[in-house]
């Protein structure tokens, strides 16, 4: 098999109406569909449940690259469980920003947890990049990743 790009990254969400905003204006993702489907039968095929019922978020990111998709299922009902980046199958976000300092800044006085401040990332005794982890509404980690050069 060739893999010839990344099409989208999708995430499960328990309300998209808190995700859209978090995404959409606190991060700039371009937000291109949010559609209820329903009564679809490849869905039910494809994700192994019956009757599927999800509402789908689909956004570009800034630089119109790379598309991620926010599900909130209505059927069957969403499980919410504990975060960690410890758990197989746990998926981080990462984006890359210019200024991180003032992205924690402009993100924490709206009201976005993080993890810690922005840290230093030193492998073999060099700065690789400046990075935070910033919590999503359903505590999903996306990355702020500023790179040293």
């Amino acid at each position: 098999m060739t893999v010839k790009r990344i099409s989208h990254h999708t995430f499960t969400v328990s309300d998209l109406d808190k995700s859209i905003p978090f995404y959409r204006d606190l991060l700039g993702f371009r937000l291109t569909q949010d559609k209820m489907r329903e009564n679809v039968p490849s869905y039910d095929k494809v994700m192994g449940f019956k009757d599927v019922k999800v509402r789908v978020a689909l956004f570009m990111d800034p630089a119109d690259e790379s598309m991620l998709a926010l599900l909130q299922y209505h059927n069957p009902q969403p499980i919410v469980r504990e975060m960690s980046n410890v758990y197989v199958g746990t998926s981080i976000l990462a984006v890359q920003v210019e200024d991180i300092d003032s992205e924690y800044d402009r993100l924490t006085k709206a009201n976005v947890r993080f993890n810690s401040p922005p840290v230093d990332m030193v492998r073999e005794g060099k700065l690789a990049a400046r990075l935070a982890y910033a919590l999503d509404p359903d505590n999903i980690v996306v990355e702020l990743y500023q790179p040293t050069t």
